[in-house]
């Protein structure tokens, strides 16, 4: 077993990794590749990722501000602050926030690694200037064990658009 890190306190809006989509508090290097935590925020009714499973990794969001609505297979929930999701390994899922101010979510994954993914595919979003090719954001996703199933989600709740 590889040593883990040493204990550390992150300030408010500090980072262990911040090249990633998300920024990330736990890294799977701090924990022999068992666990990686980020935090995330939506805009008002903005949507998530697209729908899409992990092959080996178990994930859990905690709903820390706001609504956030997730589909989990084939149903939809809506998980107010204080809520907590569970999505075991190979569940589809994608989520939008389901509210008129931001949504706040504290994400974990098991094992961890999710970081080397989303740092990836950072990179392709910056080289493409914000406008990423989806096959190459899946093939990024594949090589990292996560498959793309279908487009994001709109909130149930929000407002019809223009």
């Amino acid at each position: 077993m590889a040593p883990l890190s040493e204990p550390f306190l992150l300030p408010p809006a500090g980072t262990r990794r911040d090249d990633a989509i998300l920024p990330f508090k736990l890294l799977a290097a701090d924990t022999d590749d068992r666990l990686s935590v980020c935090e995330f925020t939506l805009g008002a009714w903005e949507s998530g990722p697209v729908l899409h499973l992990h092959e080996e990794v178990d994930e859990a969001f905690f709903v820390v501000r706001g609504r956030l609505e997730a589909q989990l297979g084939d149903r939809r929930v809506q998980a107010e602050a204080g809520s907590f999701l569970w999505v075991p390994r190979t569940t589809p899922h994608t989520f939008a926030n389901a509210g008129d101010t931001q949504v706040h979510v504290l994400a974990l994954a098991c094992p961890g690694g999710v970081e080397h993914l989303f740092a990836e595919q950072a990179a392709h979003i910056a080289e493409t200037n914000g406008r990423p090719d989806p096959a190459v954001m899946d093939e990024i996703g594949r090589r990292h064990g996560a498959r793309a199933l279908g487009p994001p989600i709109r909130s149930s709740a929000a407002p019809a658009t223009p």
